[in-house]
């Protein structure tokens, strides 16, 4: 359905902290959630924000000016105290729908307060050539969801014919000999795609994810009454 786009500027005076669709969550550990945009290339059959070009709900996507975002970060960051923080870049669509996530994850990674900087992804837009770029930004770990490896049922759980899971294995190789880590994240959907998971851990061992961190982490679709 036909959408808005709602651009959050830094003359806005829109709070950052509050929403699950932008700006920052503090859920009280050392981890803060990073979200730059709402727009998504997918429509995942199960995502639980009803993300994509086929959503049926969303009548606005919303992308906050970096300087902003990291304005609020700096505020946020200050009020934790603390000097070993992650950044993880996880938005309720895809972070790399946002124009400037590359200069995000350099700015994010020079900040003193920061340790480390993840990021959550599908890889729709992602390739092999995009490996030196991100090790360029300073970004840590890329957290991947790969949701299937057989090309065909990959497209249907992502609601998008041209997704292709074959590039995404590609640049997950690729990644898994740089600088940045690899944590394969995929979604377990109980009656879809139950037998591809043991395949999925396979991938992952075999490619080397998992230098620093667990190569694997597994996320169980749970259905709620208001999905």
């Amino acid at each position: 359905m036909p959408r808005a786009l709602v651009r959050i500027p830094q003359d806005a005076a829109v709070p950052l902290i509050g929403t699950v669709a932008f700006g920052l969550i503090d859920r009280g550990t050392t981890l803060i959630q990073v979200r730059p945009s709402s727009a998504c290339v997918l429509s995942c059959v199960f995502c639980s924000t009803d993300a994509g070009p086929r959503s049926r709900t969303r009548l606005a996507e919303y992308l906050v000016d970096l300087d902003y975002l990291l304005q609020w970060f700096d505020e946020v960051a200050a009020y934790k105290g603390v000097s070993d923080l992650e950044a993880h870049v996880d938005t309720v669509g895809d972070p790399f729908v946002y124009p400037k996530v590359m200069e995000l994850f350099r700015r994010l990674k020079d900040h003193p307060q920061v340790s480390v900087v993840s990021v959550q992804t599908h890889g729709a837009l992602l390739g092999p050539e995009d490996v030196p770029r991100l090790e360029e930004s300073g970004l840590d770990r890329v957290n991947l969801s790969i949701d299937s490896l057989n090309p065909e049922k990959a497209r249907a759980l992502s609601g998008t014919p041209s997704y292709d899971v074959e590039r995404v294995k590609e640049f997950a190789r690729r990644l898994a000999e740089s600088e940045v880590d690899l944590l394969i994240a995929p979604v377990w959907v109980p009656g879809l795609n139950d037998e591809d998971i043991p395949e999925i851990i396979e991938f992952a061992l075999d490619v080397g994810a998992g230098k620093r961190w667990p190569p694997l982490g597994i996320q169980k679709y749970e259905a709620h009454r208001h999905g």
